[in-house]
């Protein structure tokens, strides 16, 4: 996630370093300040719009299975009355949702612990806001008591660098979006291939079954 990989940067400054190199601590440290706020309030916006979004996928999957139950009654229906293209039927659609119903479970365990890993970067973000604080009142104290001392001219640029830094985390994270792979499209056409085969010859052996276990009406009308 975005925000997720930001907030980890800001979390990895040291503050006392980037304070020893700053022409203006206080300045630097507010700046700081603000920018681990912003992260906080969308770090609160990401995880509870995942929580939503989990919540509904949880809900998908419950349905499918339920789905995929009444698709089982129906298919011993249909073979009762000597149906066996509506039993096939059923016994298909039954298994489009079983798969749904694994597919949405899946995404949940997903969200689950995009969830977790954010609510983890929350307690780091706090730890570093805290901090921040300590050392912006450190510096204010410090100001007060003892006269003001020239910074030279490279220190001010380290620390203009720093911040730049931080103002560029957002195009760093696209970027390595947009480097991250995928998986083998010749790789996922043979599952897939290989997955309907075993989806038609559990269908054919639960259709054997249900033939042996049709009331005997039904096989009759079938004979006849």
């Amino acid at each position: 996630m975005q925000i997720v990989i930001r907030v980890r940067e800001l979390v990895s400054n040291n503050v006392s370093s980037m304070v020893a190199s700053a022409s203006s601590p206080a300045k630097m440290l507010r700046h700081l300040r603000r920018e681990i706020e912003e992260a906080d309030i969308a770090l609160h916006g990401e995880i509870s719009k995942l929580e939503r979004q989990q919540e509904r996928t949880e809900g998908a999957s419950a349905k499918a299975q339920s789905d995929a139950k009444d698709w089982s009654d129906k298919a011993k229906i249909a073979m009762d009355h000597g149906r066996e293209d509506l039993a096939r039927s059923a016994l298909l659609a039954r298994e489009d949702c079983k798969i749904n119903a694994e597919q949405h479970k899946a995404d949940a365990e997903s969200l689950g612990a995009k969830i977790d890993e954010a609510r983890e970067a929350l307690q780091q973000l706090a730890g570093k806001l805290a901090e921040t604080d300590d050392k912006l009142r450190e510096v204010e104290a410090a100001t007060e008591t003892a006269p003001s001392a020239k910074q030279g001219a490279g220190s001010d640029s380290q620390n203009d660098k720093r911040l730049d830094r931080i103002s560029e985390l957002e195009r760093r994270v696209a970027l390595a979006n947009d480097q991250q792979g995928g998986s083998s499209p010749s790789h996922t056409q043979i599952e897939q291939e290989i997955a309907a085969m075993q989806r038609e010859t559990s269908i054919d052996a639960e259709l054997e079954k249900l033939r042996k276990s049709a009331k005997p009406a039904a096989k009759k009308r079938k004979a006849g």
